[in-house]
């Protein structure tokens, strides 16, 4: 089976390093991916984090879309919490239309940072956690031109050529039901490493409607991914991530990313070794020569032939040379 590879591209930073090298290297990256074959590559939005160089997906998505020529570029997602869906369909339907069947509007109910940077966002208003799915419908009906709460109300541009490619992204039921009842793709996380992603991911596409804004189902499995010479270096670069996922999964702002060796004396013998260590056996870690199979199988387990690849690591060339295995394996 052939794959559509994409990128999931955090702007990771690093320790010393600066937030606008972050920002150029996920532009040299899409470069990189528009020209060696991948499908997508997709922006993440975070607020308030030192880990992270792009608070902006759709910003990014725009520059890279300038300035490549055929891959396709999306958000992935933006935090539906923090904005008017009104104001998401607007500038979502300007790209589209500049960018026609290349811009992909990835929506997710996440916060995108913690308490402080979500209250900043809403105006130091409380947020209502209940609305994320009204608001997608919301979003639709300002795409699609089509009757919701102002009856005459225009998204602008009007009358678009191409609607937009639309991923709700979750990690669970409610989202994968989510998605199949509007019609749109839906990106799982399985970097996130639950237990419900197989009953999630079948629920989307036995469940999914055909009579809303997609045709057929499009599901995406997103994936961490490490490459290198040997396995055991392949593994050392995952550190970074994978200390990265366990700050997240603690409720922690996470750190830009560290050298392997300053994680090992934080995490050696400490409390959080045994959980480090199964977040990071989770982490697809192999070699060239065999991680063409890995991503197979993958796929296979989820019955989908796209997958989204996420890589942080805190060399650069190694980051690029995790995506140049994998594209080439392909």
């Amino acid at each position: 089976m052939k794959l559509k590879l994409g990128i999931l591209d955090q702007s990771p930073t690093i320790e010393g390093g600066s937030s606008m090298q972050a920002l150029n290297n996920s532009i040299d990256l899409a470069l990189f991916a528009d020209k060696s074959g991948f499908h997508s590559v997709i922006y993440s939005e975070h607020h308030g984090v030192e880990a992270y160089g792009s608070s902006s997906p759709e910003i990014l998505s725009a520059v890279v879309l300038s300035k490549t020529q055929r891959i396709k570029v999306g958000t992935g997602g933006i935090m539906m919490k923090n904005y008017s869906a009104y104001k998401i369909a607007e500038w979502a339907k300007m790209l589209g239309s500049l960018f026609p069947e290349r811009f992909i509007l990835g929506l997710g109910k996440a916060p995108g940072g913690l308490k402080d940077a979500v209250s900043a966002l809403n105006n130091h208003r409380p947020v209502i956690l209940s609305s994320q799915e009204a608001k997608l419908e919301e979003v639709i009906h300002y795409i699609k031109e089509e009757k919701g709460i102002y009856d005459r109300l225009i998204a602008q541009p009007k009358d678009p050529a191409y609607l937009p490619e639309i991923l709700w992204l979750g990690s669970g039921i409610q989202s994968a039901r989510e998605a199949a009842q509007h019609g749109v793709g839906y990106s799982y996380a399985d970097f996130m490493r639950n237990d419900m992603g197989m009953e999630s991911t079948e629920i989307y596409c036995n469940e999914f409607s055909r009579n809303q804004y997609g045709k057929a189902p499009s599901l995406q499995i997103a994936v961490a991914v490490s490459v290198a010479d040997d396995l055991k270096t392949a593994r050392y670069n995952a550190y970074g991530m994978a200390y990265q996922f366990l700050q997240a999964r603690h409720i922690q702002a996470p750190e830009a990313l560290l050298p392997t060796a300053i994680i090992e004396q934080r995490i050696m013998g400490s409390e959080d070794e045994k959980e480090f260590s199964d977040i990071l056996n989770h982490i697809i870690v192999d070699t060239p020569g065999n991680i063409s199979r890995r991503l197979q199988e993958k796929a296979e387990e989820y019955n989908t032939d796209e997958l989204l690849i996420l890589c942080n690591m805190f060399r650069e060339t190694d980051r690029i040379d995790t995506y140049k295995s994998i594209i080439l394996g392909n």
